[in-house]
C-alpha cells in the first residue's frame, strides 16, 4: 500500500485509497472480511490525519458500503476547500458495523459523536450517521439531526437532506411524505449523487402506496429496467424493482431480482438484514412460486441474522416471513409475534402488512372469531400511515367478508391450487404440476374464491400472501 510520506500530498493519497478499494475487494473475495474492513480503515485513518484540504469527499468512496455512497474517481471541478474532517472515520466505522451487523451499541456510539462533534461541512459524514441511526431504528434521532442540519449554512440546498428525510419517513410507515419529497427530487433535479438510491426509495414508496404505474414509469425513465451493470447503487435498485415485480404479479422476476441483490451485498460483506431485508423478499417470492423449501430457510437466515443485530424492525419483518412461508402449523402464531415485535418499532408499513396477512390467514383456517378483530387492527394501521390504497382495502375487504359470513377452511388441496394459480400458472399448467384434471383444478378455485370472498384470479393474485 502506498506511504504518504507528505501531510499534503493528494496525488499520494488517492493512490493510497485506490489500492485500499483493491485491497477490499480481493480480500471480500476470500471472504475475510474482517480484514477488508481493517484494509479500508486503516488507510482512511492515515489519508485523514493528513487533513488536506485537496481530498474530498467523493474520493472516500468505495470503501464501505452504503447506500448513496460517493463515487470514487470522478474529476471535481475545484479539488481545494475544508479538509475532510475525523469524524469521517467514526460514521465509516460505525456503518461497517452495520453493515456486519454487529455491536450495535457501538455503532449508536459512533454515529451520535459523529452527529454531535462534526463541523457539519462534510455531506458524507452526516449521510453516514443518519443511515446509521435509521438502520438502528433510531428514527426521532434522525429527525432531530436532519432538523438540526437545516438551520446549518448551506445545508437548506443540500440534497442529501430531503432524500435522508424521505428514508427516514419511509422507514416510520409514512410513505405519502416519502414520495412527496423523493418524485420530485428524481423527476425534475439533475444528475446527482444521490439520484440512483432516491429512484430506488422512492419506487418502494410508490409500490407501498399502490401506485404502480407511477413506479414503473421512473424505473423506467431512468433506464432501470434492464441491465444494471453501470448502475452505482444496484443492490438498492434490484430490491426496489423485485419489490414492483411483486406487486405487478410477478414473482419469479422479483425472485431473481432479490437474489441478485443479495449477492451484490455479499461482494461488500453485508450481511444485516436492516440494510436490506432480501432474504425475506425473496423468501415470500419463492414461496409465491411453490418453492415453499427454498423459502423457508431464507427467511429463517434472515431471523437469525436479525436477532444478532437486535432491532425489533429487523426481527419482525423476518419473523412476518417466516409466518408467512411456514409449512409446518406454525404460520399464525409467528404472524402474531411478528406484529407484537413490529408494534414496538416504527415501521408501520410493515406491521399493517403483518395485520392483513394475519387476517387473511385466519380466514383460510376458518378462525371467524378472530377475523373481524384482525381486519379492525389492521384498518386502525393503515388510517395511521394515512395509505388510502390499504385502507380502501381494509374497507373492501371487510364489507367482502361480512356479506358471505363464516365459510369452512381452505383445505390443503385447495390451497396447493391457489398458490400456484397466484403464481401465474394457467389452469391446464395446475393441473398438469398437480397431476389433477382441469375441471378438478376450476372446481378448487371456485372454492377458494367463496371461501375468501374475491371475485376469480385477478383479486387472488392481488392477495399478495402465499396460502401454503
Amino acid at each position: 500500500m502506498t506511504e504518504l510520506d507528505q501531510p499534503h500530498d493528494a496525488a499520494a493519497a488517492l493512490e493510497a485509497l485506490e489500492a485500499a478499494r483493491i485491497e477490499r475487494a480481493r480480500l471480500g473475495e476470500l471472504g475475510r472480511w474482517s480484514e477488508a474492513g481493517e484494509a479500508a480503515l486503516g488507510t482512511l485513518r492515515q489519508v485523514l490525519s493528513c487533513a488536506s484540504p485537496d481530498i474530498v469527499g467523493p474520493d472516500l468512496g468505495g470503501l464501505v458500503y452504503v447506500a448513496g455512497s460517493p463515487r470514487p474517481g470522478i474529476q471535481h471541478s475545484a479539488r481545494h476547500g475544508h479538509p475532510v474532517p475525523p469524524e469521517r472515520l467514526s460514521a465509516t466505522q460505525a456503518m461497517q458495523l452495520v453493515n456486519h451487523g454487529t455491536e450495535p451499541q457501538l455503532a449508536a456510539e459512533l454515529a451520535h459523536q459523529a452527529l454531535k462533534s462534526f463541523n457539519w461541512r462534510d455531506v458524507g459524514s452526516f449521510w453516514y450517521s443518519i443511515l446509521t441511526l435509521v438502520y438502528l431504528d433510531e428514527g426521532e434521532a434522525a429527525q432531530f439531526h436532519l432538523d438540526r442540519a437545516t438551520t446549518r449554512s448551506g445545508w437548506a440546498k443540500s440534497t442529501a437532506v430531503p432524500v435522508l428525510r424521505a428514508r427516514v419517513a419511509a422507514v416510520n410507515g409514512d410513505p405519502v411524505t416519502a414520495a412527496e419529497l423523493l418524485v420530485p427530487f428524481v423527476t425534475q433535479g439533475g444528475p446527482d449523487q444521490f439520484t440512483e438510491v432516491a429512484v430506488a426509495w422512492a419506487i418502494e414508496a410508490l409500490v407501498e402506496l399502490g401506485e404502480l404505474d407511477r413506479a414503473d414509469d421512473l424505473l423506467r425513465g431512468h433506464s432501470l429496467s434492464g441491465g444494471l451493470e453501470a448502475v452505482f447503487d444496484r443492490a438498492e435498485v434490484l430490491a426496489a424493482r423485485g419489490l414492483l415485480s411483486m406487486a405487478i404479479g410477478n414473482p419469479e422476476s422479483a425472485y431473481d431480482d432479490f437474489i441478485a441483490c443479495g449477492r451484490e451485498l455479499a461482494r461488500w460483506g453485508v450481511t444485516n438484514p436492516a440494510v436490506i431485508p432480501w432474504r425475506s423478499r425473496a423468501a415470500l417470492s419463492a414461496a409465491a412460486t411453490g418453492r415453499a423449501t427454498v423459502a423457508l430457510p431464507l427467511a429463517e437466515d434472515e431471523l437469525s441474522s436479525s436477532r444478532r443485530w437486535g432491532t425489533a424492525r429487523a426481527i419482525g419483518t423476518a419473523l412476518r416471513a417466516v409466518g408467512l412461508v411456514d409449512i409446518g402449523g406454525r404460520d399464525i402464531d409467528l404472524l402474531k409475534k411478528a406484529i407484537d415485535v413490529l408494534a414496538r418499532s416504527g415501521a408501520r408499513s410493515t406491521l399493517m402488512q403483518a395485520r392483513y396477512e394475519l387476517a387473511v390467514k385466519l380466514k383460510i383456517e376458518g378462525r371467524h372469531d378472530e377475523v373481524q378483530l384482525a381486519l379492525r387492527d389492521f384498518r386502525e394501521t393503515a388510517v395511521a400511515t394515512g395509505n388510502e390504497s390499504w385502507i380502501e382495502r381494509a374497507d373492501d375487504t371487510m364489507r367482502r367478508w361480512s356479506e358471505t359470513g363464516d365459510t369452512a377452511k381452505v383445505s390443503v388441496k385447495e390451497r396447493k391450487v391457489a398458490n400456484l394459480a397466484q403464481a401465474g400458472l394457467s389452469n391446464g399448467e395446475i393441473a398438469k404440476r398437480l397431476h389433477l384434471t382441469t375441471s378438478t383444478v376450476e372446481f378448487h378455485l371456485s372454492n377458494v374464491y367463496r371461501k375468501l370472498a374475491i371475485s376469480g384470479r385477478s383479486e387472488l393474485r392481488s392477495i399478495l400472501v402465499p396460502i401454503l
